[in-house]
């Protein structure tokens, strides 16, 4: 569901230094088209909101359609910099920027939770103490401090599926929960028995796989019964699968989505310019298939798609794109989304609400120091982006979940 993007960025693209931009600011949004720029003015009302305005046409001509969303459908996304975070949600079609601040974010993650509720989860800089606020609609949020899970600073936290995450509480990679009765969140009393980069929930199997990497620079998964209680598998290595981390630059490592049919898709670097992927199907492990990029990566991010492919959202030389890789077929075609993104670009991606596909939150240079975090709608072969937040410097972390209709069933 969603993909964390590590501190690193802080060595690969200088120290980050920020301050926040027109807080309570409303902007008008031109989006754009697949690889177009886009035109943002701005204003001086006080409404916080901000649709996304959309042509007819191709991306590539114009923009998508406008989003039609059904009851509930939402998505909530978080960056953060140096020492301050913002939460925008989209609720419906309608963003709500500057919706809410994090005090002094170290690391975070979004996520959804067992009432529905679109959560933000994050570790604070100095006090290294946790909290999470929570909302239904962007319009308010509840405010609560962690008490039962203590992960560390620094250490990514992962969204692994609803009320489920990841991090490391000093004893290595451990899930953790969230308890609706207690409003609190809880470790899994087992470790798992390597650091995972990744996890997702197999609902139809009722386990929740991880990945990572193991000690010759081997893929590896393992697998948690988490609805009967059981514990990890022991590691399971590919010798035939080597995983690039990078030589002097460090790249992602590799990022797991889980598709609707309960397969596992693991999309991971085998150079600076080469992306491969590996399905997990009936138990068994595909052969990678590869695609050599236009230019070099460093970022990526990983989601399913409503309808069970998947789009990999990339920050390379050459700005955002997406690609597409269907399962059995293969990759197709980049998606251009914008250019004014880069290697250093933060990014993350979720399944699409609203008709879409995917959406791809991320981060934009439009001005020396100036930042704008942007989320493009993907659909079919074209995108188009909006502008949600801004920055005075680099976001080191953006996540984003989203939140499917909430229309209950005759």
């Amino acid at each position: 569901m969603f993909e964390i993007v590590s501190a690193r960025r802080a060595f690969a693209g200088g120290a980050i230094v920020v301050a926040l931009a027109a807080c309570g600011s409303e902007v008008e949004v031109e989006t754009t088209g697949a690889g177009g720029e886009s035109s943002v003015s701005s204003a001086s009302s006080g409404d916080a909101s901000v649709s996304s305005s959309s042509a007819g046409g191709s991306g590539g001509s114009g923009g998508l359609p406008a989003p039609t969303c059904a009851p509930g459908e939402a998505a909530i996304v978080a960056a953060s910099a140096g020492k301050i975070g913002q939460v925008a949600v989209n609720h419906e079609g309608t963003w709500t920027k500057n919706a809410y601040s994090m005090t002094v974010p170290n690391s975070h993650t979004t996520y959804v939770d067992a009432y529905d509720h679109l959560g933000v989860f994050w570790i604070e800089f100095e006090s290294a103490q946790s909290h999470f606020a929570s909302t239904s609609d962007g319009t308010s949020f509840e405010l609560h401090d962690v008490h039962g899970w203590f992960p560390q600073p620094g250490s990514p936290l992962v969204t692994v599926g609803r009320s489920l995450l990841l991090g490391d509480a000093g004893e290595g990679s451990t899930l953790a929960y969230f308890d609706p009765d207690a409003l609190d969140w809880y470790p899994y009393p087992e470790p798992a028995p390597f650091d995972l980069t990744s996890a997702v929930v197999r609902e139809a199997a009722g386990t929740v796989l991880g990945v990572g990497i193991g000690p010759q620079d081997e893929l590896c998964d393992t697998e948690i019964f988490w609805v009967d209680g059981g514990g990890w598998t022991p590691p399971h290595c590919r010798d035939d699968v080597m995983v690039f981390l990078g030589i002097e630059i460090p790249v992602a490592p590799p990022r797991a989505a889980a598709l609707p049919n309960g397969d596992v898709v693991v999309v991971y670097h085998e150079n600076y310019a080469t992306i491969a992927a590996t399905r997990f199907h009936d138990g068994v492990w595909s052969a990678p298939e590869s695609i050599t990029l236009a230019d070099q990566s460093l970022e990526l991010a990983v989601t399913a798609t409503p309808g069970g492919d998947v789009i990999v959202g990339l920050s390379t030389g050459g700005g955002i794109s997406a690609l597409r890789y269907v399962p059995g077929v293969g990759w197709g075609e980049p998606v251009p989304i914008d250019p004014m993104g880069n290697l250093y670009s933060a990014i993350s991606a979720a399944p699409g609400i609203c008709g879409d596909d995917a959406l791809i939150a991320y981060s934009a240079h439009v001005n020396d120091g100036d930042i704008e975090v942007r989320v493009a709608r993907v659909r079919g072969g074209a995108a188009e982006a909006s502008t949600i937040a801004w920055f005075g410097g680099y976001p080191g972390d953006i996540s984003i979940t989203t939140r499917p209709s909430l229309r209950l069933s005759p």
